[in-house]
């Protein structure tokens, strides 16, 4: 169990004082609103609509989201006007009749997903100069690849390339995770959106956070509305991000060289940030939870002048909870805010920031086993920490993004992200496998680590199209740059003390500089990576069913590593100059709702190890070789896909133990470029309203990994103790008639057996399924309520398996948490 228990949701000073604070910017920024109900509708659709009375503009808006369509009008014939709303299952052209009643304006479908709206036998064009039709200046109302407001569990574009792509048309494994999906799910953070996602395993990591891992391979990649950031940590990983200020999640796997130049060919994952809404919105939302668990998150969103040009959003959480794991508990705090403006019709500027500060009491490196692997039975809450470890992070970013539309064709993007972190931690450690007989074997170490990091991105691009051959093509063209500075200094000393797993031993606080002048391994260092690339790829319409991909990248790479005292490598500097990842692939339309695919894709990571000659290894090559299938069914509402993948890695660095020591590499270790690896599997996917008004999200997954050449040993980037049976399952229901308002949702998480070897031992977690559950109410058009709950049947099992002396992760016991929402 956690701590002892504080004072109740928000009466204690710290958040009282963060509530108040989201509040206030809150009701500076926001007044009155709408409730933005999710729902779905299509052509043909009917689905519960929750559009209230009132302005017209606000319910035009609702409408926009509600449906996933684009509505375009003058800003002038909807002002002063009122709307009766739209409530219940209705279709598209119903609810629009109801919104627009008594208001003298008509509407009329230009295509399956735009509407324009016009005063009742207004003329909807202009004829220009030389003969064209030209349309009057509109209010365009939602984007088609904001998954907000949709009420949808699948999008049918994405922004992971540059610009917004079909997914039907992109020759890769493409998943979304939607904001209503998030939302249903009770999606806190960044793991836990990737928890739900189609073809990636989870595993923790000793310091805090979670490996991500697909295919295989760790996912080293991640985007921000398509921009690359770059991630380095010393020891483990600590990268966590908090979900409130973004859109959606989207993963594209496999091989991802043309999108970010180095990395492993696992996937690349893109957070897509909530832009501001055309509408005043004022949602706050209280959830408590097991464990002490508080969370409160405030986002408002209003425009900012009269005509709508100018809009803002801010977002806000505090989160103050305890953990299932003794002695771990933790406090947050998140903001995010973001000005978005149209300078004129053909010119767009958005910009904003993000602040995290969190304190923490962590329970790092997890548990051991008995020395033959065999699970001691320790109870779930053991912690062999200690009181004192501590875990302080800061976290500030600020971006900024210009979009230029040059004509109906060409567009022109620049984006520049700036990202710092810093992380002070201490904290006391077990390590050691148990004896069966003497039930010792246990010791206790202590470690401080003072790590900041600062991480700047600039990416420009074109996309448009043009004429060959009697066709049209497109093209996008551009060049990126990342600059990537960490300061790491660490210590890690032995406290000499034997640590009883059954009844774990506290000690007093050990002083810092007693740890630095005791420290077994420590280091003071300086790394700088410098990333730089120009891509291209280029869209081939060869007949009307046919479309050919071609494309690559030139990347240059730069890493460094020095003590920051001396000077001095402290790890042997490496780069690449001119590196070509090439992508290729095939995409065939079989009719309106399916295509065929195949591709073909590349990527790079470079590595520092040396040859016995003193050079520098040649980069790890990775290959993605896919074929598959995409659908998109039921006028969109549905997108499936089914995928045959092979990934293979080659060049991985082996140690040289005929040339040891060898006076060529640090540490006389020198090591040859022989390992190869491949995962080779199939993965279906389904998601979306697959009836009327329930929603998927279901995926299995098999991949099979292996080392081809080379010794099997433990690899970071690689993983054969990936469980190669994946099963993930979400529905929610909503109901109609005499229960409307009342949802129902349910899921499941099934993997196969996941093993580790560690030396002469093999640890194992045997498959198993957890199932969460949920029930949610739409009180009335201002406030709903929801109860999640996790692991429903008390699953016992390990999330992570490690070796017989750490690493071992129990995964979370059933937990529960309720959520109040009240929108205006």
């Amino acid at each position: 169990m956690g701590r002892a228990s504080r004072s109740g949701l928000l009466f204690t000073s710290g958040r009282r004082a963060a509530f108040a604070t989201l509040l206030a910017t809150a009701a500076v920024l926001t007044g009155s609103g709408i409730l933005a109900s999710p729902a779905m509708a299509q052509t043909g659709q009917v689905t519960s609509f929750n559009i209230p009375a009132g302005p017209l503009s606000r319910a035009l808006a609702a409408f926009g989201q509600q449906s996933g369509t684009q509505l375009s009008y003058e800003a002038s014939i909807a002002g002063g006007l009122s709307s009766p709303g739209a409530q219940g299952a209705l279709s598209r052209e119903a609810a629009l009749g109801r919104i627009l009643a008594g208001s003298g304006l008509t509407y009329s479908f230009d295509g399956p997903r735009n509407v324009i709206i016009t005063r009742s036998g207004a003329d909807t064009t202009q004829i220009g100069p030389d003969g064209s039709v030209v349309l009057n200046t509109v209010v365009l109302q939602g984007q088609r690849a904001t998954t907000e407001g949709s009420g949808s569990y699948t999008s049918d574009v994405v922004t992971i390339g540059k610009g917004e792509q079909d997914i039907r048309q992109i020759p890769q494994s493409v998943s979304v995770v939607t904001r209503k999906q998030m939302d249903d799910q009770n999606v806190i953070t960044i793991d836990d959106a990737l928890e739900d996602a189609p073809g990636v395993a989870l595993y923790d990591s000793p310091m805090g956070a979670r490996y991500v891992y697909s295919r295989g391979f760790m996912v080293d990649t991640y985007q921000y509305d398509g921009v690359n950031r770059s991630l380095y940590y010393p020891q483990a990983n600590s990268f966590s991000e908090d979900m409130a200020a973004f859109d959606r999640v989207e993963i594209l796997r496999g091989a991802t060289g043309l999108l970010q130049g180095a990395g492993n060919p696992g996937a690349a994952v893109n957070l897509v940030r909530k832009r501001p809404l055309k509408e005043e919105r004022l949602t706050v939302t209280q959830q408590v939870g097991s464990n002490q668990n508080f969370n409160t998150e405030i986002d408002a969103s209003r425009p900012l002048t009269s005509d709508g040009r100018v809009r803002g959003r801010i977002v806000g959480s505090f989160n103050d909870r305890e953990y299932s794991i003794d002695l771990a508990e933790s406090r947050n705090l998140f903001l995010y805010g973001v000005i978005e403006a149209d300078l004129d019709t053909n010119t767009s500027l958005m910009f904003g920031g993000s602040y995290k500060h969190r304190t923490s009491t962590p329970c790092f490196h997890g548990l051991p086993t008995y020395a033959d692997g065999t699970d001691i039975g320790l109870p779930r809450d053991t912690c062999l920490g200690q009181s004192w470890n501590s875990w302080d992070t800061d976290q500030l970013s600020l971006f900024g993004e210009v979009t230029h539309q040059f004509n109906d064709d060409w567009t022109w993007k620049t984006s520049l992200d700036y990202w710092r972190e810093t992380h002070d931690v201490k904290y006391s450690f077990s390590e050691g496998a148990i004896d069966p007989v003497t039930l010792t074997g246990s010791s206790m170490y202590a470690g401080i680590f003072d790590m900041k990091s600062s991480n700047i991105a600039l990416d420009t691009y074109v996309d448009g199209k043009y004429e060959l051959l009697g066709r049209t093509h497109s093209v996008t063209f551009g060049a990126s740059i990342n600059d990537l500075v960490s300061d790491n200094d660490f210590s890690l000393a032995r406290l000499d003390v034997s640590q009883n797993v059954f009844d774990p031993v506290r000690l007093p606080e050990v002083a810092d500089a007693w740890i630095s002048e005791n420290a077994y391994r420590s280091a003071n260092v300086r790394t700088k990576v410098r990333q730089t690339g120009v891509y291209g790829v280029t869209r081939l319409s060869v007949t009307d069913p046919l479309t050919v991909i071609i494309g690559g990248r030139l990347s240059w790479y730069k890493s460094t590593s020095v003590y920051r005292e001396t000077g001095e490598d402290y790890a042997s500097p490496y780069s690449e100059n001119g590196v070509f990842t090439p992508y290729g692939g095939i995409v065939y339309d079989l009719g309106k709702d399916w295509s065929a695919y195949a591709s073909y894709a590349e990527i790079f990571k470079p590595q520092s190890e040396v040859s016995i000659d003193g050079n520098v290894l040649e980069p790890i090559r990775g290959t993605n070789y896919e074929i598959g299938l995409k659908g998109s069914l039921m006028d969109g509402r549905v997108n499936t896909s089914m995928a045959i993948f092979r990934t293979d890695n080659e060049n991985r660095a082996e140690f040289d133990s005929v040339n040891y020591p060898c006076s060529a590499g640090m540490w006389g270790e020198c090591y040859v470029a022989s390992g190869r690896v491949r995962t080779e599997g199939f993965e279906i996917e389904a998601s979306g309203e697959v009836l009327p008004n329930l929603q998927i999200a279901a995926s299995y997954t098999y991949a099979h990994a292996e080392f081809l050449d080379g010794e099997s040993t433990v690899s970071q980037s690689f993983s054969t103790y990936n469980p190669e049976h994946m099963l993930k399952l979400w529905g929610d229901y909503q109901f109609t008639g005499q229960a409307e308002g009342l949802s129902l949702g349910a899921g499941v998480r099934f993997q196969s057996e996941s093993s580790r070897k560690s030396g002469d031992v093999t640890l194992a977690q045997p498959s198993y399924a957890v199932w969460d559950a949920r029930i949610a109410y739409d009180i009335n058009e201002n406030f709903s309520a929801a109860l999640n709950v996790d692991n429903l049947f008390d699953k016992r099992y390990y999330q992570t398996v490690g070796a017989p002396g750490w690493g071992n992760f129990y995964g979370e016991p059933r937990s529960m948490m309720l959520s109040v929402k009240a929108t205006f």
